[in-house]
This record gives structure tokens, sequence and C-alpha cells, in this order.
């Protein structure tokens, strides 16, 4: 592999550990932020919010920004952006928030783009290559929300946030290489058909939704779930930990596995069983260290299979780079939509019943639906058969 396509991987990495780690680390220092700024409380739940909200109303314009300036370029501006929002959102409640908006604008660039770009780069590896995606974005994330608060003792809270910042300008550095060869669509007349009129994409939309659903749910709300279950707030954060560390495995392995065989019935009803479990495993209410490790040992292999299938299919489902971002678009869009009422409906659910019982089986449900969806799309070639 030549020295430029070497730096680009590491590039990759560093875009994809910018992912959910601005995100991820900030739920651990939510008490911090709150002294130090002021900030209302009502606002605090706007820090998660806000991101979720601009994957969902700017993804669809995405690919186009892609189309006319290049993928490459508008994905390092994005960095660009993300970095800066990221930096001076420590400085006042103001600020926190346009920073917070200005690095869910840039995720949104960022979730859209990179399958597409790795599907341009590297035609061949895109299996492995995604799974370096997602693997590096998984990692990043779960070390920034296990240790910021670790960090944020040792420099203080707003340096631990501003870290992230350093990240991105190196990412920046080793993406240099891809802006010589900028990805443009030719000009003319749009062929083919919408995605938005095409019955598969709707089916992996659902599945990107349903499962985002899942994923943000769960990293919302398990913490309390082990916590009301007798558990002490120490030991649900490293189990919390744990079921981020977990989900590596399959972060890895699934999007070879997806792009080796094509058809991916087996991973899709794996995922179905392992969250069929964990959720029903998680109704019982015991503080049992053991039963809990297996709890959310299985939650993260499953909700990080889910997450790398669907960033997989974006390309296997699909016949051109175009068609890619296209469904990328549209998929984050409405899967962000529903991503942002599971955490909110899950908490008021609990509050209305005083049990965890209710939400956990509509969750419940809610799996069944994913796997349903995702069945449907494993079953054509592309998702405009």
């Amino acid at each position: 592999m030549k020295k430029q396509g070497k730096l680009l991987i590491i590039g990759i990495i560093l875009f994809a550990g910018c992912m959910r780690t601005p995100i991820g680390m900030v739920s651990p220092l939510l008490s911090n932020i709150q002294q130090t700024l002021g900030v209302p409380a009502g606002l605090l739940g706007s820090i998660t919010t806000i991101p979720l909200l601009c994957f969902a109303l700017f993804s669809p314009f995405v690919p186009q920004l892609g189309k006319r300036f290049g993928n490459e370029l508008i994905m390092f501006f994005a960095v660009l952006v993300l970095a800066l929002g990221n930096y001076f959102r420590v400085f006042s409640t103001t600020f926190l928030l346009i920073g917070t908006l200005l690095i869910g604008l840039s995720i949104a660039v960022l979730n859209v783009l990179m399958p597409v770009t790795i599907a341009q780069k590297y035609p061949q590896r895109v299996g492995v290559m995604t799974s370096v995606y997602t693997f590096s974005m998984t990692l990043f994330s779960a070390l920034a929300s296990g240790q910021s608060v670790a960090l944020a003792d040792h420099v203080g809270w707003q340096k631990a946030m501003q870290s992230v910042s350093i990240l991105a300008v190196l990412g920046m550095i080793f993406w240099l290489p891809a802006l010589r060869n900028i990805h443009k669509s030719k000009t003319g007349k749009r062929t083919g058909n919408s995605v938005w009129k095409a019955r598969g994409a709707w089916y992996l939309s659902a599945f990107m939704g349903l499962q985002s659903l899942l994923f943000y749910t769960t990293l919302t709300w398990v913490p309390t779930i082990l916590v009301s279950h007798g558990m002490s707030r120490g030991q649900a954060s490293q189990l919390f930990g744990l079921m981020q560390l977990a989900s590596l495995v399959t972060s890895y392995f699934v999007p070879i596995l997806a792009y080796r065989f094509k058809r991916t019935r087996g991973i899709i009803l794996s995922m179905a069983v392992g969250f069929l479990a964990g959720l029903g495993l998680l109704m019982i209410p015991t503080a049992s260290v053991s039963l809990t490790i297996v709890v959310v040992v299985v939650l993260g292999l499953a909700s990080n299979m889910a997450f790398s299938l669907a960033m997989a299919l974006f390309n296997i489902k699909t016949d051109t780079s175009e068609q890619t971002a296209e469904i990328s678009g549209m998929a984050q869009a409405v899967g962000y939509i529903l991503a942002a009422f599971g955490p909110v409906g899950v908490g008021y659910l609990q509050q209305l019943t005083g049990s965890w019982n209710l939400p956990l089986i509509l969750l419940l449900i809610v799996v069944v639906i994913l796997t349903l969806a995702g069945l449907a799309v494993d079953r054509s070639r592309t998702i405009f058969d």
C-alpha cells in the first residue's frame, strides 16, 4: 500500500474517533458543566439531544454538498468546524449550545460521507476498512466516556473536553492526502431512482432508525436501571464501561463477515437473540454482579452488531457511491429522529409507571420489528430491487 494510503487510514481512524467522543464524554461531566457555567437543569438534556436533531435534519442535505464540492473536502471542513465548536463550547452556556450545534452538524456530515469515502478510496477492501472505521469509533467513545472523569480530575473538565479538538486537528493533518484526489459527481441529469421512493430504502432506514433508538436508549438508561436494582453508582459505571468495551468485538468482525457473505440473515438473527436476551435479563431486579456482567456484555455485542451491520449495508445494498451517499443520508435522517424520541419516551414511561418493566417490554417489541426490517433488507440484492 502506498504511503498516502497508509496516512489516510490513520486519518480515517482519527476522524472516526471524533464521531461519538464529543457526545459520549459529556454525560459523565454534566455536574461539572452545570456547576461551573451555571447551566439551567432544563438545558442539560439538550446537550445530547441537539446533536441527534442535527443528524436527523441535516443528513439528507449532506450528499448534495459532497456532490458539489467533493466528499473529502466537505469532511475536512466538517472536522475543522467540529474542532472549533468543541474547543469554544466550554467558555459559557451560550458557547456550549452553539458549540454543541456545530458539533452535531459536523458529525452529521461524517456519518453520511464516511461510508461513501471508504468505498471510493478502498473499493477492494470495503469490508475491512468499514471494520476499522466502526471499531475506531467505538474504541475512542468507550475510552472517552470511561476516562473523562479521571481526566477532568487531573486537568479540569474544560481541558478534558477540549482534548477532542486535538484529536480532530491530528485527523485533519493525516487527511491531507485525501484532498489530492477529490471525488465529485459528474455533472448532468440525475440518473436512477430516488432512494426516497424505494421500498428497500425504507426498510433499511427503519433498520437504521430502530437500532439507533435501542443504542441511545440503552446508552442513556442502563446505568440508572442497574442502580435501581441495588448496585452502587461505581459498580454501574464500571459495568457500563464493560458494555461499551464488549461492543468492540462485533464492531470489527461484523462488517468483514457481512461483505464476505453478502447475505446477512445469520448476523441479524444473532443480533436479535442478543437483544432479546440482554433486555429480558435486564428486567430481573438483581444486584448480582455475575448476572449483570452477562447482561451488559450481551447488550454491548448486540447493540454494536446492529450499528456495524447498518453501516455495512449502505455499501452492500447499493451499486454506486452516489446511491450509498443518498441512502446513508436518508437512513440517518429517519434513524436519528427515532433515536431522539427513544431515551425521552422510555424515561417518561418509567416515571409514569414507576417501573422499568413496561419500557423494557416495549424495547423488546422494537427488537422484533428491527429484526423483520433487517430480514426484509437482506432478501434483496439492492435497496432498489
